[in-house]
């Protein structure tokens, strides 16, 4: 596969289940574990960090649908990547830390709870849900590379 880069937009942690996500300029991802500080890290080991594209969210609110990313509970705003057509087993390299695709992410019900248009919205580009394999420090910023 040739190498294809994009950019970490922002870098989102939330310390308690349901509280909302704070954005960070820096954040540690810990192998095996995912975001040092965020409420998922150690709790599903397929669903340690969620990715969501900044295009997509850019598209959403463009029809109309105000909604921020940490609303949307996404851990890495990417740009440049095509992350929703990324399969699983698709490694990304940001800054020194590897991350393994896992699985999509689906809209879930809570999302009504911000527009009740937002499930339809998302349905087929709500992002990934990957697994730390090398942690690492990351950065607002910083390239992405599909390995």
């Amino acid at each position: 596969m040739d190498e294809v880069n994009g950019k970490l937009i922002s870098i989102y942690i939330g310390a308690q289940k349901g509280a909302g996500k704070q954005a960070v300029v820096s954040a540690e991802l810990m192998a095996n574990e995912g975001l040092s500080g965020d409420h998922h890290a150690g709790l599903k080991p397929h669903r340690q960090v969620s990715f969501f594209a900044n295009e997509t969210l850019q598209e959403i609110n463009a029809a109309g649908i105000e909604v921020t990313a940490e609303e949307i509970s996404t851990n890495l705003l990417t740009e440049g990547i095509a992350i929703d057509t990324l399969t699983a087993g698709t490694r990304l390299k940001v800054s020194t830390a590897i991350i393994e695709i896992s699985e999509a992410r689906m809209p879930c019900g809570s999302l009504t709870k911000i527009d009740k248009r937002l499930p339809k919205a998302t349905y087929l580009r709500c992002g990934q849900f990957g697994r730390v394999i090398t942690g690492g420090v990351i950065h607002t910023g910083d390239s992405i590379e599909i390995l």
